[in-house]
């Protein structure tokens, strides 16, 4: 019994030395974001082809700010982690009036990302948001399917911060641009992102997934299972 403790025990221990060797060839990354819209915005990150998105926040759903006049007045700020080659996902629609576009800064595991249309791409959805039931913002399912479509275009400077008719928006940065989306009255909304991609350090790794910790966890056993079986043999 206790000699296949000891096996087991080893085995779980090489397995978690796989797991740990294995995570070292990526990274997770701190992200604060800084964002605010003309007029509504859903802020998501994950995968390439839009199958795992993460919901981060959004702003307010009605026409005053909290606690701007309007809702793009003052920026929400967001605090969340991503991985290595993760995307930033920004989810834009529109209320039908004046103007649309979008601004933020991203401070990404130290380095700052702007709102640029260098930096981000866009695809069109159908259906937008301000004309459904309580203004929410889109579903991970719809948004992937929108997303693995693919289509995406290089975005469309309006002007820096500090353009009319938005003025300065306090704590984005002077060089972040305002991103053009859907024209009002389209009924569409706009999908916006960007990739993350950091430069790897010893140490520092991503959180394997419960799947993938659970495989090895039973590779090990199995591990364990044959070293026992040839000690029994010999």
């Amino acid at each position: 019994m206790k000699s296949s403790l000891t096996g087991l025990t080893l085995g779980v221990a090489l397995t978690a030395g796989l797991v740990m060797a294995g995570s070292q060839s990526a990274e997770a990354a701190s992200v604060k974001a800084t964002v605010t819209a003309d007029n509504f915005y859903g802020l998501f990150y994950g995968n390439e082809d839009g199958s795992i998105l993460n919901f981060v926040g959004r702003n307010e759903t009605g026409g005053s700010g909290a606690p701007g006049r309007y809702n793009w007045s003052l920026p929400e700020t967001w605090n969340f982690e991503v991985n290595n080659n993760d995307y930033l996902y920004l989810v834009t629609w529109d209320d039908a009036s004046v103007a649309e576009a979008w601004i933020g800064e991203f401070e990404v595991d130290g380095e700052k990302l702007l709102s640029s249309a260098e930096d981000w791409e866009y695809i069109f959805n159908e259906d937008n948001p301000f004309t459904r039931a309580g203004n929410p913002v889109p579903e991970a399912d719809e948004l992937g399917t929108a997303i693995s479509a693919g289509g995406w275009q290089d975005g469309t400077t309006v002007g820096k911060n500090g353009i009319r008719p938005w003025n300065t928006i306090a704590g984005i940065d002077s060089d972040a641009d305002w991103l053009k989306t859907a024209e009002r009255g389209a009924d569409m909304y706009t999908i916006f992102r960007t990739k993350v991609s950091l430069t790897e350090t010893a140490g520092v790794a991503d959180v394997p997934e419960p799947a993938s910790m659970l495989g090895l966890l039973a590779v090990g056993a199995v591990g364990a299972g044959s070293v026992l079986k040839k000690k029994a043999s010999a």
